[in-house]
């Protein structure tokens, strides 16, 4: 397992779209959660809504979140 390594945005961003795991601060609470980033973009959206922006984020975890399906 992978060690949690939060890198700075918007200094650094992902170098692919995908899930990620961001921190980020809505009404005073920092928040942790999983996050699609769009590369086209350069916006993050909720992971269950791509219609939906996330905004405040102020680090994501570089290792990008993949789904393994057990078969």
């Amino acid at each position: 397992m992978k060690a949690m390594r939060w890198v700075t945005y918007p200094l650094s961003q992902p170098e692919e779209s995908g899930l990620y795991v961001v921190n980020f601060k809505t009404h005073n609470v920092y928040m942790t959660v999983l996050s699609f980033f769009d590369k086209n973009t350069k916006k993050w959206y909720d992971s269950n809504d791509r219609e939906k922006l996330i905004e405040g984020i102020n680090a994501f975890n570089p290792f990008k979140i993949t789904y393994y399906v057990h078969p």
